[in-house]
């Protein structure tokens, strides 16, 4: 038996197949360990916002407080995401942009963006909500109140950059956006913006539109079935391996294999 098994392994075919399985049995390992690790980092960031959506909500001038400087090093608003925080001010329509390719229960629309003047020349974005195609935002002084003036609650949300591979907004002045890039939006708004942007919680009248964002979705997602998937490949592929190496060495089947080639 030993004798055959090491025939086996050093046929050229049995050597290839032997690096195949062991590719892929390990690939499919590794694949799965990081789905778990993905799992994990989820459920870590899931707990963090849970966090955050449970704490009372705090001023915009408390929050602008807690984001600066620390001993020299910038703090990332990212760091709040999720807080909710309030603030007070004036929309307006200087720079007001559309967020581009947002669906509510699969109708395409568009979320709003105007810029809050919260006095002195500082200013933060605001994400008032979803409009359909269809429906043109209006005016910012027919949006809540007749002078534009509102008091809202709101989720801190960090900017967001256009990543690697992504499409790159055209120069000038932008209509829509694929993304809320502060910086970039800051090109066309003459208020000085605040480098965090507030997703509308309150107002929010069922009635009429806007519709604001949703809160997000705080589910594990599909990591752990893939990870599942993942080890059972690998497994098939060694149980696979195995059961053909069992085969070609089982008792009989080599004079068999001599009678026939005879």
């Amino acid at each position: 038996m030993r004798l055959r098994l090491l025939r086996l392994r050093l046929r050229p075919r049995w050597i290839v197949l032997s690096i195949v399985v062991a590719f892929v049995s390990v690939g499919c390992a590794i694949l799965g360990f990081w789905q778990l690790d993905r799992l994990e980092e989820r459920r870590a960031t899931n707990l963090v916002i849970r966090s955050r959506l449970n704490r009372d909500v705090v001023p915009i001038e408390t929050l602008l407080e807690a984001l600066q400087p620390q001993d020299g090093v910038d703090v990332d608003p990212a760091d709040y995401e999720y807080l909710r925080t309030s603030a007070s001010g004036v929309l307006t329509d200087d720079g007001r942009v559309s967020v581009r390719s947002q669906v509510v229960n699969g109708q395409a629309g568009m979320h709003a963006v105007l810029p809050l003047d919260l006095g002195k020349g500082v200013g933060v974005l605001v994400n008032l909500g979803w409009f359909p195609l269809g429906v043109d935002p209006p005016p910012s002084v027919e949006l809540f109140t007749p002078d534009g003036r509102i008091e809202l609650v709101g989720f801190v949300r960090a900017s967001r950059q256009r990543p690697a591979l992504g499409r790159r907004e055209p120069d000038g002045r932008l209509e829509t956006v694929a993304r809320i890039d502060v910086a970039r939006i800051q090109q066309q708004v003459g208020l000085e913006l605040l480098p965090f942007w507030i997703q509308l919680v309150e107002p929010d009248d069922p009635d009429r539109f806007p519709v604001p964002a949703p809160v997000p979705d705080l589910h594990e997602g599909s990591h752990f079935s893939y990870a599942v998937q993942w080890f059972s490949f690998s497994s098939v592929a060694l149980v696979g391996y195995a059961a053909l190496v069992w085969r070609e060495l089982k008792p009989g089947r080599s004079a068999r294999k001599q009678q026939h080639d005879d």
